[in-house]
């Protein structure tokens, strides 16, 4: 007859996986305020152990390094960022209405939250290989999503004069630079003002794009 399952033992009620679970998040909570009010470089891991109030073994526990945490962190909002964009784009079947619901659903992640905005665009810059690597994938993926969805509305058979994803990337990446602009103040308008901005342009490069007496 087997032996009857042992339950967990338990610590202030919770398993040790998942204390292990709620330090790794208390740190990716201080990655997040550190890196992005004082900035990745000025943040060390004894900086990040006291924010989170634990040691520096706890910290190893979940991360390899800095540049671990700050991986991960980053890998975190722009999750969000990606899954909000692509449930707002989801809910609408014109190249207008989802190029404003995707645009909205990104800025306003990273405008409510300046720290976000500033991980997202300037303290992930250069610091590593492996983050240079996910930061492209992740310009790709937002691209991809973007020449996606304006090709779900324009059906099959359309003919293109501009290549919907060289044209995706291009504004992606012209979104990211006007971020950029806006957390250095170079910029002075409010974000729906960007957001309708970016809508014009994206649905006026859509319309480009198709051959003419293609149709849409």
């Amino acid at each position: 007859m087997a032996a009857p399952a042992r339950e967990p033992r338990r610590y202030r009620g919770l398993t040790a996986p998942e204390r292990r679970e709620r330090r790794r998040e208390q740190l990716l909570d201080a990655g997040l305020e550190l890196f992005g009010t004082r900035g990745y470089a000025n943040t060390t891991i004894r900086d990040v152990c006291a924010a989170a109030a634990m040691n520096s073994r706890h910290f190893y526990e979940s991360f390899a390094s800095r540049e671990d945490l700050l991986y991960h962190v980053y890998e975190r909002i722009v999750h969000e960022i990606v899954v909000t964009a692509a449930e707002e784009t989801g809910k609408l079947d014109t190249v207008e209405g989802k190029a404003r619901a995707g645009l909205r659903a990104g800025w306003l992640i990273v405008t409510d939250d300046r720290r976000k905005a500033r991980i997202v665009a300037l303290e992930v810059v250069g610091v590593s290989d492996r983050l240079d690597r996910l930061r492209r994938d992740i310009r790709h993926a937002l691209a991809d999503l973007t020449a996606n969805n304006a090709l779900s509305v324009a059906g099959e058979g359309v003919k293109y004069r501009l290549d919907p994803v060289l044209t995706a990337r291009t504004l992606i990446g012209g979104v990211v630079e006007v971020l950029i602009d806006w957390i250095n103040g170079d910029v002075e308008v409010s974000v729906e003002e960007i957001v309708e901005h970016f809508t014009r342009l994206f649905t006026a490069a859509a319309a480009a794009a198709v051959a003419p007496g293609a149709g849409t």
